[in-house]
């Protein structure tokens, strides 16, 4: 049985006495041990950006000679940012609203109607330039459409109805500052129409009696938000889709630029202008322009 001791004893001891030499830099073992147990905490940058407007006009006529009819608009903006930057990755994440109505002649209309979200996932821009990078954007509207002098109230357009889902892989560019660019070759577009009597007619594109289309093709966004000088402000996006199946012509385009000048701490002349074109639509090219005064909160 003595035998066995001193054969089990080694084998007890010899990894025992390895587990406790010291490191070879001569580094004690207490601090050794103490390195392998501590994590290294990565530096995580989170930064929100935040603007609400809300911008109107009124007139009023009466016994006015050179003609005209008394009219009132109100136009409501908002737009959200959030962005996490860490060593490797970094996260953005864009919420746009915007509405407007306008009251002529006794009849109420809406003038703009815009719910969108952005997300993208990018790499570290440490090393290179250009980072790859994934997006997706879902857009849709808030309330129903209808067409001008319609008293039968026959919506065009409603929440839903249409709604746009885009998932993108590519690449991404922000070296410059004030600007964001993104190119993708790999693009999907998805069209729901999710109102049976849209979707019966054929509405937005998809098939007569479907509510879902698909499209494959390429994208390119580009970003820009900068002060221009202590009064002047610039917000513009454009956002550009192909179809891959389809002539270069037929491009989809959704652009839009917010120009904000600074007359007291919240209050604005803001200019607004979209340019949109979507032959599964319209064919022409349709245009948006705002110039008002209102109020504006900035978050940073």
């Amino acid at each position: 049985m003595r035998n066995w001791i001193l054969p089990i004893g080694l084998i007890l001891f010899v990894p025992a006495l390895k587990a406790q030499t010291p490191p070879e830099d001569g580094t004690p073992l207490d601090t050794a041990a103490a390195q392998e147990d501590s994590v290294v905490v990565e530096e995580v940058v989170r930064n929100h950006v935040g603007l609400f407007s809300i911008s109107g006009s009124v007139t009023n006529l009466a016994n006015w000679n050179p003609g005209g009819e008394n009219s009132a608009n109100l136009s409501f903006l908002a737009r959200q940012n959030w962005r996490r930057e860490s060593e490797h990755w970094a996260t953005n994440h864009l919420l746009e609203l915007n509405y407007g109505l306008s009251r002529q002649a006794g009849l109420l209309t809406k003038n703009a109607d815009k719910l969108e979200w952005t997300s993208s996932l990018q790499g570290s821009f440490d090393s290179y330039e250009w980072t790859m990078s994934g997006q997706f954007n879902a857009r849709t509207q808030i309330a129903p459409g209808y067409a001008a002098g319609d008293t039968l109230l026959i919506p065009l357009s409603t929440i839903g109805a249409p709604l746009y889902f885009q998932f993108s892989l590519g690449a991404a560019h922000k070296e410059w500052e004030g600007w964001d660019l993104f190119f993708s070759p790999i693009s999907s577009k998805s069209t729901a129409v999710l109102d049976s009597a849209l979707s019966a007619k054929g509405s937005f594109g998809v098939e007569a009696g479907s509510s879902w289309r698909w499209e494959g093709g390429g994208k390119a966004t580009v970003n820009f938000s900068d002060a221009l000088s202590d009064h002047w402000t610039l917000t513009a996006k454009l956002d550009l889709f192909y179809n891959y199946e389809q002539p270069l012509k037929d491009i989809d385009v959704q652009s839009e630029a917010i120009l904000l000048y600074s007359l007291e701490k919240f209050l604005t002349i803001n200019v607004h202008v979209q340019l949109v074109r979507d032959t599964d639509i319209v064919e022409a090219w349709q245009r948006r322009s705002v110039v008002g005064v209102g109020l504006t909160f900035s978050q940073k």
